[in-house]
């Protein structure tokens, strides 16, 4: 029955799917001496379908953050050195492989991220097999917190409008923020990374709201 269930799934699932499973094994063939185990029940996880996968959106992350809402525990699942290089404000350093020998809590509500969603849905499905009851995960991972919240694009039009400044300040305040900063083109140019800021968060910020008729200029 479990065979013919995953053969129905759709090929990208199915794929996703044992990627998922050899990389939460990997974890821990790694490292052999671990005390941390967990029964992986692949039945369960290949009929999850994308609504029971939760996730956070970057922009409202950011905003739980400025707004100073910490009724949750951010998790980066990442190796420590890259935590120290660059993490989220307010988040705390849980690489995978010691999730399960961590303090977090069954009854708390846990967001974890990575480089990417991979990393995060290993993560996701280990803590979620060891019964752990609110698990969400970073949509996009950092990649796409530095895509949105770090260096989000100016996407306005030559003229405007009076929403689109709004957005585009909301945008520019939210960058500085954390950090970063508005960029007019892509985020990386003529091969150039741009480097991710170790600035911590401020204690407040105030968005800016635009005001009056529209001009016409551009951001």
């Amino acid at each position: 029955m479990f065979l013919k269930k995953f053969a129905e799934l759709p090929p990208r699932k199915r794929i996703g799917l044992v990627a998922i499973l050899l990389g939460v094994i990997a974890v821990f063939a790694g490292d052999p001496t671990s005390k941390a185990r967990t029964t992986i029940d692949a039945k369960k996880i290949a009929l999850l379908s994308d609504k029971d996968i939760m996730e956070v959106q970057a922009d409202d992350l950011a905003d739980w953050i400025i707004k100073g809402k910490y009724d949750y525990r951010l998790i980066d699942v990442r190796k420590n050195d890259k935590f120290e290089k660059y993490n989220i404000p307010s988040s705390e350093s849980v690489p995978i492989s010691q999730l399960l020998s961590s303090d977090l809590m069954r009854n708390e509500k846990i967001v974890i991220y990575g480089e990417s969603e991979r990393t995060a849905s290993q993560a996701w499905f280990l803590l979620k097999s060891a019964k752990y009851k609110s698990v969400s995960m970073l949509k996009g991972g950092l990649e796409c917190w530095k895509k949105e919240v770090l260096f989000p694009t100016c996407t306005c039009d030559v003229n405007p409008s009076v929403e689109q400044k709004h957005n585009h300040n909301k945008l520019a305040e939210v960058s500085k923020f954390f950090g970063g900063g508005m960029q007019s083109g892509s985020v990386e140019t003529a091969g150039t990374k741009i480097e991710m800021p170790t600035l911590a968060a401020p204690s407040k910020v105030t968005l800016k709201k635009a005001k009056g008729k529209k001009k016409r200029e551009g951001c």
